[in-house]
């Protein structure tokens, strides 16, 4: 074989294509992304980042809104949306009620139209939480500090910051009390992540006792 004719061929299998526009690329101006071949203009007018996970993205497969770059799999997985006026939220700033998830201007304006304090045959759909084949809600009837919304409200704030867990009922065997009813959660999710301390220790300084 001739040097002209090895020339040819090592040129030939040294030529690089851009998988997304085309053309042709020239020296080292491209990168090698999720198996293709995509030259600098096109990595840079057609792909973005993750701004939770930091993973590169086509434009065309962006999740998120005006504020944030997300991909399919963070966006599924960390974030929410209002059900009120549809913003874009992080779990950790969602807050629930009566099943539906609000940011907190949202959720602020459905708790003033809704009753904290339920009356007793309220019940509405459970959620449950937790892995496994048992679930338990909890009645705990607590009295002594009277059927006060603004102490529900401090309740309910604590209970349902990251999921619907806690509602709110009256209860006529109490003088001057309250009923905290959870949804219903195996016996790991009430011990280990419903915030049940932390309830209890506000009751308590609310002035409410439960025997």
């Amino acid at each position: 074989m001739s040097e002209e004719v090895k020339k040819e061929q090592n040129e030939q299998e040294e030529t690089l294509y851009c998988e997304c526009c085309g053309c042709l690329i020239d020296d080292d101006d491209y990168t090698e992304w999720n198996g293709q071949i995509i030259c600098s203009d096109c990595l840079e007018n057609h792909t973005t980042t993750c701004e939770c996970c930091g993973e590169r993205i086509w434009d065309e497969d962006v999740y998120g809104d005006n504020d944030i770059t997300l991909c399919s799999h963070c966006y599924h997985n960390n974030y929410t949306r209002c059900s009120c006026c549809d913003a874009l939220l992080h779990e950790d700033d969602a807050y629930y009620l009566d099943g539906e998830t609000y940011c907190r201007d949202c959720y602020e304006d459905e708790r003033e139209e809704s009753n904290l304090i339920h009356e007793y045959g309220y019940k509405p759909n459970p959620i449950f939480y937790g892995e496994g084949n048992r679930y338990f809600g909890i009645e705990l009837e607590i009295d002594g500090a009277g059927r006060d919304d603004d102490y529900a409200e401090e309740l309910l704030d604590i209970a349902n910051t990251h999921a619907d867990l806690l509602y709110i009922k009256t209860d006529g065997s109490l003088d001057d009390g309250i009923e905290l009813v959870s949804h219903p959660c195996t016996m790991d999710y009430h011990i280990n992540e419903f915030p049940w301390e932390d309830i209890m220790h506000r009751a308590i300084r609310q002035g409410y006792r439960s025997h």
